[in-house]
């Protein structure tokens, strides 16, 4: 079967959750034999990655965007009923691109991936798809709660009740929508999503190196995503002098891209690590990982990731409720400073209940998230689609 797929992100590297779900699903077609073309936005500075991306599809058509390309069709789109995201990706170049790779390939269906995609698609006289991921009007519900900056409120305000019509009527000229979660398809409530949860990077096998004497929690993430930039200031501000007030010999890791952002590195007990080349060597050097994430859409790719390395994990009841997590089991939550505190110097005096929350952790990972499932129920959803389409 031959697949047009459509990406607002080139799908390589497989560093940030966008790129990890597209790659890994890029993937499991090409496990099951099926052909991708695929059609993709790209940056400056891209060019050099198409060739590891050729590796698993058939054809690759590019079409160049710049963050200034971005920006000024989202004010543009401030005069349109389209929601700013999917504005912000309106181009002709892509349009044309979309209907000579369907006259070139003569694809069978089109998957596109995220919202702004579907613009491209939903013309097109062909069985159509598209992932979702999340739900972005029900992210923009919960950010509203936790959002200062007056900005953001007001785009939250504005574009919100834009956002979850498009997101409703636009599931109704697909086939089927894919989503990471649960609790963004209920929000949604439209008959045709399917719950496709994310896999967990593998982790390999690594060596836990340990600081002799030295008790390391780490938290990472992408800080330019705004629910882990206000985690990790929360970690950073209130939990994190009452761990230290308490246990000199203990300290935290803030590794990933944008980490600059949280302000001073002069902070006692606190290691910042910007982009990290290997997430599972960096996760296995951690002897717990705290997860602090209140608010967002889909599920905590990075507490899975924890998961997979057998890392001990304290989180957030919102974190952990997105991946099954149970406290006590598979992780211990945390929603207040004290809580956060009192549960990191828990697993730091006791070494067998950490190993019995990554042992559980590591279970609950196996029983529910794999890519392999998440491949299964996608393709599933295509081919039905072809015959149905056939059938007419």
């Amino acid at each position: 079967m031959k697949i047009l797929m459509l990406s607002p992100i080139f799908p390589y590297p497989p560093e940030d959750g966008d790129r990890i779900r597209i790659f890994n699903i890029i993937k499991e077609f090409e496990r099951a034999g099926h052909d991708i073309h695929l059609v993709t936005f790209m940056r400056d500075g891209e060019e050099g990655k198409i060739g590891r991306v050729k590796k698993h599809v058939r054809s690759v058509d590019t079409v160049r965007i710049s963050r200034r390309d971005i920006m000024l069709n989202a004010l543009m789109g401030l005069f349109s009923p389209l929601p700013l995201n999917v504005a912000a990706y309106k181009s002709r170049k892509m349009d044309a691109a979309v209907l000579g790779a369907v006259k070139k390939y003569s694809p069978d269906a089109v998957f596109a991936y995220r919202l702004r995609m579907a613009q491209y698609a939903q013309g097109l006289d062909l069985p159509r798809v598209i992932d979702y991921v999340d739900s972005l009007a029900l992210f923009m519900k919960r950010s509203a709660v936790y959002e200062r900056d007056p900005l953001f409120l007001i785009y939250y305000m504005l574009d919100a009740p834009r956002v979850l019509k498009y997101e409703r009527e636009t599931a109704g000229r697909f086939s089927n929508v894919f989503i990471n979660a649960e609790d963004d398809r209920d929000y949604l409530g439209c008959a045709n999503i399917l719950a496709a949860a994310n896999g967990a990077r593998p982790s390999g096998k690594r060596s836990r190196k340990k600081n002799a004497g030295v008790f390391t929690a780490g938290f990472l993430g992408n800080f330019a995503y705004r629910p882990n930039f206000e985690a990790a200031a929360f970690l950073i501000k209130n939990v994190w002098k009452k761990v230290v007030d308490n246990d000199k010999n203990i300290r935290l890791i803030i590794a990933g891209k944008g980490s600059e952002r949280l302000g001073s590195r002069n902070i006692p007990g606190i290691v910042f690590k910007d982009f990290v080349p290997d997430v599972a060597a960096e996760l296995s050097g951690w002897d717990i990982s705290v997860i602090p994430v209140r608010y967002g859409a889909g599920r905590q790719n990075k507490l899975m990731d924890c998961w997979a390395c057998k890392v001990p994990v304290v989180a957030t009841p919102f974190a952990a409720s997105g991946v099954y997590g149970r406290d006590g089991v598979s992780l211990l939550t945390a929603s207040t400073p004290d809580e956060f505190a009192e549960k990191i110097m828990k697993l730091k005096d006791s070494p067998g209940l950490g190993k019995k929350l990554a042992a559980g952790g590591a279970a609950t990972l196996n029983k529910h998230f794999s890519w392999a499932a998440t491949g299964r129920i996608i393709r599933s959803a295509v081919i039905e689609a072809v015959k149905n389409n056939r059938k007419r």
